[in-house]
């Protein structure tokens, strides 16, 4: 069963063109240099949540506690370090991928709704509503991701750099689609699988791990 490690969050203005190359130049490459990494995306907000939101797609969860990635998040590089400090209200979780619609499409826009910690989700009809939503023409991929809960995990030495902590999430509900007012006009619907933090994000570039 494949992972997901989903995260949102803002950044401060002073650091966007850093944080750019550094998450392009380093960051990405030096994830996807670790075993199991197998992908990673990127988005910007076009309407509503937080500015950004990437993705990358492990293996199993099990590649997010793994001695190689562990390591990386306990020696952040010195560029990791400045960025970090301009990070704002970061939204980070290790998930499952509970259901995904057929087909490998990547879509040029995206529909996000995610319900943060703690929540209580009536799982079965959040898989329903994605199964619905997914037999939309409009819609390329619908994917729904579960939280992994890890009791008691220490916070790393990269989560520390960044200023208010990091939240997480209970469940989210990602849409793709081809066309920015296919993204606007789906909203609604997944607002009403996943009432919370829901928002519109533009398709930034899909890197894959070295084969």
């Amino acid at each position: 069963m494949p992972g997901i490690l989903a995260i949102w969050n803002d950044i401060e203005d002073a650091v966007v063109e850093t944080y750019e190359r550094w998450l392009v130049s380093e960051h990405i490459p030096e994830r996807l240099a670790v075993p199991g990494f197998l992908e990673a995306r990127r988005y910007e907000a076009v309407r509503g949540g937080l500015r950004y939101f990437v993705s990358y797609t492990v293996s199993s969860p099990e590649v997010l506690t793994s001695p190689a990635y562990l390591a990386r998040l306990a020696a952040p590089t010195p560029l990791t370090r400045e960025v970090m400090a301009g990070f704002r209200n970061m939204t980070r979780s290790a998930c499952t991928l509970a259901y995904r619609s057929p087909g490998e499409a990547v879509g040029g826009y995206a529909v996000t709704g995610y319900a943060l910690q703690p929540a209580a989700l009536d799982a079965a009809a959040l898989l329903d509503a994605a199964a619905a939503i997914a037999r939309d023409p409009r819609v390329v991929c619908a994917q729904v991701w579960r939280a992994v809960h890890r009791p008691g995990e220490a916070v790393s030495s990269e989560a520390k750099l960044r200023p208010g902590g990091d939240r997480s999430i209970e469940a989210a509900l990602v849409v793709e689609v081809m066309r920015e007012a296919d993204a606007l006009a789906l909203e609604d619907s997944v607002r009403a699988a996943m009432p919370m933090q829901t928002a519109v994000y533009r398709f930034l570039g899909l890197w894959r791990a070295p084969r």
